[in-house]
């Protein structure tokens, strides 16, 4: 589990500039005028961890979360406006969040390999099913998820973000980064299945 351990840490040290990204995008309003998104989109976020999965590159990745980013993670994460005046901001804080988002998911599949090394005995039965489900409840660890969320908020805090940033960040990270994050993970466990 040591190489595990050190994953841990790898994805720590990618969650600070991406915290420091979301918060310096989260001063920022949203402009949906900006963002226009291709017709055909994953259907929803196993979609979405399986084609990320999938895709080799940072950019192919950074291209697939795209959608994501804007129909999830903006209206999570800041307030709606913007204006003219705006835009160059807001689009040079989108590419910063979405290349620290692409690297920090991109560990997930990672993560994924040490834990199918490691192989504990729940992991093992639930890969033996196939069931998606029961795969994700068994790589869960809460008390390693909860640690990811402190670690966030003093990071927000520390960007001096005010409670309520603070507050959103957090949310996203726990109703969405870490479940997508585990849905990556999922999907590398079943497609190494033998």
């Amino acid at each position: 589990m040591d190489a595990l351990f050190h994953l841990r840490d790898m994805i720590a040290s990618l969650d600070v500039p991406l915290t420091d990204d979301l918060c310096a995008r989260a001063r920022l309003p949203r402009n949906d005028a900006l963002y226009a998104l291709p017709d055909v989109l994953p259907a929803d976020a196993g979609a979405l961890a399986t084609a990320y999965a999938q895709s080799t590159t940072l950019a192919g990745r950074v291209l697939l979360l795209r959608p994501f980013y804007v129909r999830t993670v903006l209206p999570a994460l800041c307030a709606p406006g913007g204006g003219a005046a705006d835009r160059n901001a807001c689009l040079a804080a989108d590419a910063a969040c979405l290349n620290s988002l692409a690297r920090r998911l991109a560990l997930s599949i990672h993560v994924a390999v040490r834990k199918r090394e490691a192989l504990p005995d729940a992991l093992q039965a639930a890969l033996r099913t196939g069931d998606p489900v029961r795969v994700e409840e068994a790589i869960t660890n809460l008390a390693v998820e909860a640690g990811v969320i402190a670690r966030v908020e003093a990071r927000a805090r520390k960007n001096g973000a005010q409670d309520e940033t603070v507050r959103r960040l957090t949310g996203l990270y726990a109703d969405v980064l870490i479940p997508l994050s585990r849905k990556i993970q999922v999907h590398g466990l079943l497609a190494a299945r033998p």
